[in-house]
Formats: structure tokens, C-alpha cells, sequence
């Protein structure tokens, strides 16, 4: 659908007084002349669950396209960019979640270390998981997983149930919220899977 009749269905929105869809008619519109301002403004739209139903999936995809546009964003929105693209295509992932790090944001780091793991490349996966932000489960249990089982580096148990106790250490912090980190439970699986002790 092209920008002009974006807009005409827009106008006939705010007309009949559904400014909801109305707004999100315009910044579509707007986003088909290649503004990644109003990208970066839909994206926040459905980050925040402002006029539309809130979807990170969604919010994910637009802060991408408004990165690639040059417009002026948050870095960390750049993790969600990467795991937009994560399961559809892991190496427009990895780019999103390097400008992120490149940004400061380490976790994109940890991100990337995890999908050169599930690539195989565990040699790429040290690399990454070695500059990890340090403050998320997900880097120290990839981080475990390698030295567990000794990929792209020497097996070392020590250090493999350091990582995993660290991953379910850095997990608690989910529990305030009433949930539990999916890396958090998997380090509890291979520690109890080792007959270690996790608590």
C-alpha cells in the first residue's frame, strides 16, 4: 500500500474518531517514504503499547529499520532489533546486537555468543562470550556449556560449574517478578544433570 492511500485510510480513522489506528496509519505512511524517525516513533508505539497492542516482536522490527535509516536511537532498542531477527535470520541478528556492543550495550555480546554456539562456530562463541556484559545469565550459561563440554576450548568442569552457578546466581533477579530466566534454568538442569549442588 503506498504512502497517499496509508493516508487517506488514516484520515478516514481520525474522522470516525479512532485516533488509535489513525496514528498508526500515519506512521506507517510515513515509514514508506523511508523516515526512520516515524519507524523509530512506531517502534517505541509498540514498545510501550501506546495506541497499539504492545508486541516487542514488532517494536524489535521497526527499531531495526529506524537503525538502518540513521535515525537517532537508543542503543539498547538494538537488542530488540537483534532478537526480532534472531530466529528468522541470525546474521542480520548479529548486526544489530554488534552495533548495540559497539554502543556500549554488552549484552549484545552475550547474544552473539550465543548464536555463533547454536551456529556450531564455538570458537567465534568464546570470543564474543569473553567480552559478555557479566550482569545476565545467558552469556555465563553458554560460557558453562563451552567449557562443560570443551568447545573451542579445554574442557575445564571448574570453570564450566562456576559459569552455571553464576547464570542461576544472576537469575534470581527475575524472581522479584515473578518469573524465572530460561538460562537460569537450564544451568540448573546441567548442574543437576552433573549431580552438583546449585544452590
Amino acid at each position: 500500500m503506498n504512502n497517499s492511500k496509508l493516508c487517506e485510510l488514516a484520515k478516514k480513522q481520525e474522522n470516525r474518531g479512532n485516533i488509535r489506528n489513525a496514528y498508526q496509519l500515519y506512521l506507517e505512511a510515513a515509514m514508506a517514504e523511508d523516515d526512520g524517525e516515524a519507524m523509530y516513533a512506531l517502534a517505541q508505539m509498540y514498545f510501550e503499547g501506546d495506541y497499539v497492542s504492545e508486541s516487542y516482536d514488532k517494536a524489535g522490527r521497526y527499531f531495526g529499520l529506524a537503525y538502518d535509516q540513521k535515525a537517532n536511537i537508543e542503543p539498547w532498542t538494538l537488542i530488540l532489533a537483534g532478537g526480532y531477527w534472531n530466529s528468522r535470520d541470525p546474521l542480520l541478528a548479529i548486526k544489530y546486537y554488534q552495533a548495540a556492543a559497539d554502543l556500549g550495550i554488552l549484552f549484545g555480546n552475550d547474544c552473539i555468543g550465543e548464536i555463533y554456539f547454536d551456529m556450531g562456530n564455538y570458537d567465534k562463541a568464546y570470543e564474543y562470550l569473553l567480552k559478555m556484559d557479566g550482569n545476565n545469565p545467558c552469556g555465563f550459561y553458554y560460557m558453562g556449556r563451552l567449557y562443560e563440554e570443551g568447545l573451542g576450548i579445554e574442557r575445564n568442569m571448574e570453570k564450566a560449574i562456576f559459569n552455571y552457578r553464576k547464570s542461576i546466581e544472576l537469575g534470581k533477579k527475575f524472581e522479584e517478578f515473578g518469573c524465572e530466566d530460561d538460562y537460569c534454568i537450564k544451568a540448573k538442569q546441567r548442574l543437576n544433570e552433573l549431580g552438583i549442588d546449585f544452590a
